[in-house]
């Protein structure tokens, strides 16, 4: 129990609003596309990461605010809710004038400095192009439209979430050709699935030309509204609630519940409408009337919408207009061996990810699938790849007689029809299939190998994988994970009691090595804290790294406060929500960097300096409430020397980053960090290191 006076002081500290905080990180992925160091399309990918977070961030999370307005009887609870959305409306609208600054000037500018033309309306085209885009829209894009006049006292149409409209402003001709005083609203939904967002139109005189495919419609609507003369046309976009809550306690009725509630999502209650910024207010109320919409929940921006399709935008030149890919690393170990097994057996091993191939992975599974005394294959599956080779590895020993059980998270948010696809697939080739509790997710990357020993005095051996990322070929490309390959027998012994607990429901108590949430996992990370906070108050050394992608949990940030104030030393490495606050008085020993580059930096690392003998562990954990108590989640400790200091020396390359680190201040801006040192990339020295064993001067 907390003394008055440590009560006191407690409430008097500050934390950062979650969501909030996640719009500063967002707004440093923004940052990334306002760098003209990156050549011009790396710069674009992170426009339309920028994007594509915003508008998941809309689906969702804006939805916990609704609801608490619409359910909940504390009048504070809806007051705090009513202003948070408020604070969220006003700073995303002031970064989507950052954004739309600079893909309107800054972005095309750069586009036409490497004769790539992206032309904004059909105006900006060349004459001689006019023609080819007429044709165009004759064959390939008028068949597929479908428009429809809103009438405001009749049946409507329906918005559908995620998609983009053109609303028309029109005028019926009158008998002798004249525009009507009337006027008449319509609707055109731009048929994605049917045609590319950018059309490329023919080369000339060396130059490129790109046309959104709005613009191609926009420029055509006389003939899709004949009997009309067309006035104007505004872009739209609705977010429609994607979030649920799963009412079933019953893991049978688990993929029923969860398919019906897929087909909701599509007729969520609106959250958002984007609309273009030169839309006539009288228009815009006109829209909010029909459909329903509160003008609250309309955000203005620029002449284009879902500007996450930038990602798919042609380079239909020859120049080469992104960084250079770095080749995965080969393992010398595993490459010499005939078997990986043979390998482990004799030393821990680590895989960092997209440093290290994700291939041998792969092979881990595909030789336990052909070797003859492989028994049994216990792994979890969270979010994998579509045409996954992990699932094909797994379905190929099942084949060949393994016994294989799969632990499946179908409720991996807007994974969940790809989930449930793969596990239908799965027990279709004979393996077990064990969906976890409504209540919990099961985000642990675990997998176990069961196997007969070479001794007669053994029964079995097993090997283990513990991961910080998913089992995804494609995601480990450009997530930034860590793994480990093990036999020890402390780690493989609890790995097995914690299948055991998700497979009967049935809790283990006896976690000694493994930190499993929702178990033992806060109060270890608390005596550990405690440890270093003992420590400090001795006058000695006391230091802990922490690097993960979230940190909500306020249990733990006061925590890492308490343990600020007692002198310890802490240095974050938060990728995206960050609510503790720095430069206050309880966290004045405590430094908070965030790091956003070509790799999305998703590895959850925990150091202890554990009076000089370092402990370190790697984890599937961020800080978060649901991760520390509604989640299955696994820490695992490094005991290998080696491999160890390999991690310890990676944090420490990523804490002098001074090219991609922003440090958080205490207002969430994203502050670059800059020293008088050499440039120092983390991401570039790290693939140098483990490729050449050489690090620079100043890191050594």
């Amino acid at each position: 129990m907390l003394s008055s006076k440590k009560q006191m002081e407690t409430n008097e500290r500050d934390y950062f609003k979650r969501d909030i905080s996640w719009l500063s990180f967002n707004y440093r992925v923004l940052m990334e596309a306002q760098n003209k160091r990156l050549p011009i399309f790396d710069r674009i990918k992170f426009l339309a990461i920028y994007s594509s977070n915003l508008e998941e961030f809309y689906r969702i999370r804006i939805s916990e605010y609704r609801h608490t307005i619409a359910q909940s009887k504390k009048e504070k609870e809806v007051q705090a809710a009513i202003e948070t959305l408020d604070e969220i409306n006003k700073i995303v609208s002031r970064q989507m004038r950052d954004f739309d600054r600079l893909f309107q000037h800054d972005i095309i500018e750069a586009l036409a400095q490497k004769n790539i033309v992206l032309c904004q309306g059909i105006e900006d085209i060349p004459n001689l192009h006019r023609e080819f885009v007429r044709t165009y829209f004759d064959e390939e894009v008028f068949p597929y439209l479908q428009p429809v006049l809103i009438l405001k006292n009749d049946i409507r149409s329906f918005l559908r979430d995620n998609r983009l409209y053109l609303m028309v402003r029109l005028f019926k001709r009158t008998r002798d050709n004249h525009p009507g005083k009337k006027v008449y609203y319509a609707s055109v939904k731009i048929p994605h699935a049917k045609v590319p967002r950018f059309i490329e139109l023919p080369e000339h005189e060396g130059k490129h030309y790109l046309i959104f495919i709005d613009d191609v419609i926009a420029a055509h609507l006389d003939i899709v509204f004949p009997g009309f003369f067309v006035d104007s046309s505004y872009g739209i976009r609705i977010s429609r609630d994607a979030d649920f809550a799963l009412e079933s306690q019953q893991k049978t009725n688990l993929v029923d519940e969860i398919r019906r509630n897929i087909r909701k999502r599509k007729i969520g209650v609106t959250n958002r409408m984007m609309y273009d910024e030169k839309m006539p207010q009288k228009m815009l109320q006109f829209l909010c009337d029909v459909y329903q919409i509160d003008r609250e929940q309309c955000i203005s921006s620029g002449r284009y919408r879902s500007l996450e399709d930038l990602i798919k935008l042609p380079n239909p030149s020859n120049q080469k207009l992104t960084e250079e890919v770095q080749l995965p690393l080969r393992i010398e170990k595993f490459d010499s061996s005939a078997s990986m097994f043979n390998v482990i057996e004799r030393q821990d091993m680590l895989l960092c990810y997209p440093y290290h191939s994700f291939d041998y992975m792969v092979r881990f599974l595909t030789e336990a699938a052909y070797d003859p005394k492989v028994r049994e294959i216990k792994i979890t599956q969270y979010r994998v790849a579509e045409n996954s080779a992990v699932i094909n590895a797994l379905i190929l020993a099942a084949k060949n007689g393994k016994k294989v059980t799969v632990f499946v998270e179908l409720k991996a948010r807007f994974d969940e029809e790809n989930n449930i696809e793969t596990s239908e697939r799965m027990q279709r080739a004979g393996i077990h299939i064990v969906y976890s509790e409504p209540g919990f997710k099961v985000h642990a990357k675990v997998a176990l190998i069961i196997r007969e020993s070479d001794f007669p005095e053994k029964k079995n051996c097993y090997t283990a994988y513990l991961s910080t990322g998913n089992f995804n070929e494609k995601t480990a490309k450009i997530y930034a994970d860590m793994g480990i390959f093990t036999c020890d027998r402390t780690i493989t012994d609890e790995l097995q009691n914690l299948f055991t607990t998700m497979e009967t429901g049935r809790r283990h108590d006896d976690f000694q090595t493994l930190l499993i949430s929702p178990f033992n996992m806060v109060d270890e990370l608390k005596k550990r804290l405690q440890r270093e906070i003992e420590t400090a108050l001795r006058g000695e050394k006391a230091h802990v790294i922490l690097k993960m992608n979230g940190l909500q949990d306020k249990e733990m940030i006061n925590a890492l406060y308490d343990a600020s104030e007692a002198g310890v030393s802490i240095d974050l490495i938060v990728r995206g929500i960050c609510c503790l606050k720095p430069e206050q008085r309880y966290s004045r020993n405590i430094r908070v960097i965030r790091l956003v580059d070509t790799y999305l930096e998703h590895a959850r690392i925990w150091y202890f300096y554990a009076e000089g003998k370092e402990e370190l562990f790697l984890s599937s954990a961020d800080w978060m409430k649901r991760n520390l108590s509604r989640r299955i989640e696994t820490a695992f400790p490094i005991f290998d020397e080696t491999i160890k200091q390999t991690i310890i020396t990676m944090l420490r390359i990523q804490l002098k980053d001074n090219v991609k680190a922003c440090s958080i201040d205490q207002y969430l801006n994203n502050r670059y960090v800059t020293d008088s040192n050499a440039p120092i990339r983390a991401q570039h020295v790290i693939y140098q290191w483990l490729r050449t064993g050489r690090l620079p001067e100043n890191i050594e």
